[in-house]
């Protein structure tokens, strides 16, 4: 009789190192012979079937294993049958019997089965009840093969899992894909001018930038918007990590920045605004969530700029007629915190007055935080230089120099999102 071994499905596959096995299908036939009984009783029985093995029993409890070949060459030879018909079973069996109670899961059953002893390997299996109890014998074929069906659908459970997965993934990437272009939309596409209906070569002011996201989607952002005839309202900020969490902050605070920049007269007033309403919306139970920014209003008919901080690397200044660049840094003692921190927080307001042809940088802290092969950090005075040395180029050429120059420093290039603003000031006479 041959044992009744049906391919176990997919979900089997997956469920068969904790779910019971039914062991009972692989059963091939229950011959069996007790063990007190002489060997040519074995002998007989084997010539009525043609099963290889048969299990020795003690009652109804196995104790041992005996062979169809063993059994014929030792009474088959010259002399075997006078010596050995008439002992007991028991002293004739294989050595070494595996048993398999029916509740064994089947990696454990396979496991034990397939690190017996070599000269085992071929013996049959005695299956047996709860209670010891003998119920048949399977054979190793039909182990082998239950083994063969279940890595077969473990490697097709594999497959379509893989093919989930790419799914999944090109699914997600079209999602970034799409998300990406909303961000870039999210960008100005074109800067005003001021004051507004010139010719951009006319405009008082020049705007460049450069916007280098390390993901698909960046945790950088800036904003230009024209807030009268003569004055123009500029915000860059730093969302803290990477991806998607980050990129959608940037989308928030895109509306929260032209809601306040509208509503506020001041730098400061408008940080103060943006983070008021960036905490009523993420959260507290999300974990925590910064953002640094910078904030600068640029008059063009007073010749000044102001601008606020939070928690920003301070903006630089290059003046175009002297060749040099410094930092507007502020006083050490000027607490102005991160936006999504403090719900109260409030920041300083700073001024400087502009001449014709300075130059005003923002930018994100990954674009000095690189290192050199040796692992020195660019740093602020490393990009300062940066700036120095370019303080020649036209705006454009100005901003792609400064990232082509970090860049080149770096081992690694951009492993950050970069975001470099730049606003030229030039006199409207």
């Amino acid at each position: 009789m041959e044992p009744n071994l049906q391919p176990p499905s997919t979900s089997d596959a997956a469920a068969s190192s904790t779910d019971n096995f039914e062991w009972q299908t692989l059963v091939a036939h229950s011959e069996s012979v007790q063990a007190t009984e002489p060997t040519e009783t074995a002998f007989d029985r084997f010539k009525s079937h043609r099963q290889e093995f048969m299990a020795v029993l003690d009652g109804r409890r196995p104790v041992g294993i005996c062979a169809r070949r063993e059994i014929g060459m030792l009474l088959g030879g010259r002399y075997g049958y006078a010596l050995h018909a008439r002992k007991p079973v028991r002293a004739c069996m294989a050595p070494g019997l595996l048993c398999m109670e029916i509740g064994t899961p089947v990696d454990a059953g396979l496991g034990a089965v397939f690190s017996r002893d070599p000269a085992a390997f071929y013996d049959d299996v005695a299956l047996v009840d709860r209670a010891g109890l003998f119920l048949g014998l399977i054979p190793v074929h039909a182990l082998v093969r239950l083994q063969t069906s279940l890595r077969e659908a473990h490697v097709r459970e594999l497959q379509a899992q893989r093919r989930e997965i790419a799914a999944r993934n090109e699914e997600m990437e079209t999602d970034l894909a799409l998300a990406r272009e909303m961000q870039l939309a999210l960008l100005p596409r074109q800067f005003p001018a001021f004051p507004p209906g010139v010719e951009a070569a006319a405009s008082a002011l020049h705007f460049a930038h450069g916007y280098l996201p390390s993901t698909s989607v960046s945790g950088d952002f800036f904003h230009v918007l024209p807030l009268d005839a003569h004055r123009a309202g500029l915000f860059i900020c730093d969302v803290m990590g990477h991806g998607v969490r980050s990129a959608l902050v940037t989308a928030m605070l895109r509306v929260l920045v032209q809601e306040a920049a509208n509503a506020s007269a001041d730098p400061g007033a408008m940080l103060a605004r943006v983070n008021r309403g960036l905490m009523e919306i993420i959260p507290s139970e999300t974990g925590l969530m910064f953002v640094t920014a910078a904030y600068a209003i640029i008059d063009v008919e007073r010749r000044l700029v102001q601008w606020s901080s939070a928690g920003h690397p301070a903006p630089v200044l290059l003046r175009r007629e002297s060749g040099t660049a410094e930092f507007l840094a502020l006083p050490r003692g000027d607490f102005n915190p991160a936006l999504g921190i403090f719900p109260q927080a409030a920041f300083h307001i700073y001024e400087r007055s502009l001449q014709a042809a300075d130059v005003l940088l923002f930018y994100t802290d990954g674009l000095f935080e690189v290192e050199d092969a040796a692992g020195d950090q660019l740093g602020l005075e490393g990009l300062l230089a940066d700036v120095q040395v370019l303080a020649g180029a036209p705006l454009q050429e100005l901003v792609d120099g400064v990232l082509a120059e970090v860049r080149s420093y770096s081992a690694r290039g951009f492993e950050d999102d970069v975001c470099l603003l730049a606003a030229e000031f030039e006199s409207a006479g």
